[in-house]
């Protein structure tokens, strides 16, 4: 178990290393995000993970998995907004932009006021509580299992929201591991690589055609970990996704690619 977890962490280091590599070698600063976003919460997450499996501790290994989530949920919102900041700024030229000069309404989520209880969304906060304390004696599910009850109660649903479909919520997250792998062998590639010179930046903008804003919201952040994309905008009038692309090879390849994700994650959210 400790030669696992050297080897685990021995991978995480690397990936940061090339992470802040590509900081430094790639030309603009939303190039320069697909590295930090992609790569380095990979590596930190390999690392915690694999400190985890060498120290053969299940609470740690826990807290490991709960790192990992929490970094994969909060990266793509992180990159998102501070490529939108980037852009914003006006300082870098593109091969292509499809936002130059577009009005884009941000999307925006008006709240119903109703409150928003989930049995499911109860237990996992009770498994996140177990999970912080490294203990699951029964004093610690009471406990977290009172303070998840004061969250859920607490909590004001979105307008018109819509249940989560568990099994689709599966194959979403299965096709989302395989794009990160995918991400992550191409961001190394092109930090080890004397490639930088041949990166072609383009803005570009896609309608997207899901019949829910939480399903829009889940693209937009799937697509900041699929090869080569960041997304800098999501338009709510019209619905539109504005992402950056390191290699610019026309519209068809990110389309096909959106249209994928957009299949998955509306099969996510049930109509009610």
């Amino acid at each position: 178990m400790t030669l696992l977890g050297s080897i685990v962490m021995s991978l995480g280091i690397a990936l940061s290393v090339l992470s802040a590599f590509g900081v430094w070698r790639f030309p603009t600063a939303i190039a320069r995000m697909h590295a930090a976003t992609k790569s380095a919460s990979l590596g930190l997450a390999l690392v915690v993970l694999g400190a985890g499996v060498a120290s053969s501790s299940p609470g740690i290994v826990g807290i490991g998995v709960l790192t990992t989530a929490l970094l994969f949920l909060t990266a793509p919102i992180s990159g998102h907004l501070l490529g939108r900041a980037s852009y914003l700024t006006g300082s870098e030229r593109y091969r292509f932009d499809a936002l130059a000069g577009v009005e884009a309404a941000p999307l925006e989520l008006e709240p119903s006021g109703e409150t928003d209880f989930s049995f499911t969304r109860w237990l996992g906060l009770i498994a996140v509580w177990a999970l912080l304390w490294r203990d699951v004696s029964i004093g610690t599910i009471l406990g977290g299992g009172a303070v998840a009850l004061a969250i859920e109660w607490t909590r004001r649903s979105v307008a018109s929201p819509r249940p989560v479909r568990l099994g689709a919520l599966a194959r979403f997250a299965m096709y989302y591991l395989a794009a990160l792998i995918r991400t992550n062998a191409r961001v190394a590639w092109e930090v080890a690589t004397p490639l930088q010179d041949e990166i072609d930046e383009a803005i570009v903008g896609i309608p997207l055609s899901v019949e829910s804003p939480q399903a829009a919201l889940l693209v937009a952040n799937a697509v900041t970990f699929t090869p080569g994309t960041l997304a800098i905008e999501l338009s709510g009038d019209p619905l539109m996704l504005y992402a950056h692309v390191l290699h610019f090879e026309g519209e068809a390849p990110l389309r096909s690619e959106i249209n994928r994700l957009e299949s998955l994650a509306d099969a996510v959210f049930a109509r009610r």
